[in-house]
């Protein structure tokens, strides 16, 4: 303070070369710093964006522990938290099931227009819809899958990023092929594999009401690759049907 408030032209002018300097030095060592963080960091895209909300004063460390207000008490236990939300998602499924009831009073006119959509969509596939006929997936298949996966999305509750898969995807696909296989061929979707992380993301509105809150469910790369895989042979159906 005194060297800032220094009447000395001499000092003054040495005073704000040091903070120049002392400011670039600290701006490099930042920069090498977060450079050092991506480098290293197994998922770019979320670390990039961590260091972004820091920067502009959004720490998503403390993003979701602030209180939340639950029948009408204000909270920040997290178990609590966990259980209001946990509750609030499982309860939309039932309330939109009683929408969809209410709202299926129709009138002799919507009547007509759905015997008339039916008529009209019988026209169009005159035929039953076939069979879905699974073919065996190959090695080369699954790397392609593993190949087509976004690096950027997040890991499941495996913690295995899609990244990792994508290094090692000569070794593992040939296992992969094998129970994808199975899959197909018995009908049976592995357990492990319908397990989700499940967040909420803040829509818009008060943050403190879990009802401006939205699902977001985050699926293991392994499923992801079984649904491409599911996802590529029920699409070639279709295909059949239109043509």
């Amino acid at each position: 303070m005194k060297l800032r408030n220094n009447k000395n032209p001499v000092l003054t002018k040495c005073f704000k070369d040091y903070c120049w300097i002392l400011s670039k030095v600290t701006k490099e060592a930042q920069r090498t710093e977060y450079n050092r963080r991506i480098l290293k960091s197994n998922n770019v895209m979320r670390t990039s964006w961590k260091l972004i909300s820091k920067e502009i004063g959004k720490d998503r460390k403390n993003h979701g522990f602030h209180s939340f207000n639950i029948s009408g008490r204000s909270t920040r236990n997290p178990q609590i938290i966990a259980n209001a939300f946990n509750e609030h998602f499982t309860s939309i499924p039932t309330m939109n099931s009683q929408n969809i009831n209410a709202s299926n009073c129709f009138t002799k006119t919507s009547v007509n227009n759905q015997n008339n959509l039916s008529l009209s969509l019988n026209h169009v596939f005159q035929n039953w819809f076939p069979s879905i006929k699974y073919h065996c997936t190959t090695t080369k298949e699954i790397e392609n899958v593993i190949r087509s996966l976004k690096s950027s999305n997040p890991c499941g509750y495996d913690e295995v990023p899609s990244k990792l898969l994508k290094s090692c995807s000569y070794f593992i696909s040939s296992p992969l092929n094998s129970n994808c296989n199975r899959t197909l061929f018995k009908g049976v979707f592995p357990d492990r594999l319908k397990y989700a992380t499940i967040r909420p993301l803040f829509k818009k509105g008060n943050k403190d009401d879990i009802n401006n809150y939205r699902l977001t469910s985050i699926l293991t790369s392994f499923s992801k690759i079984f649904e491409k895989v599911l996802q590529t042979r029920l699409l070639n159906t279709w295909l059949i049907i239109i043509f």
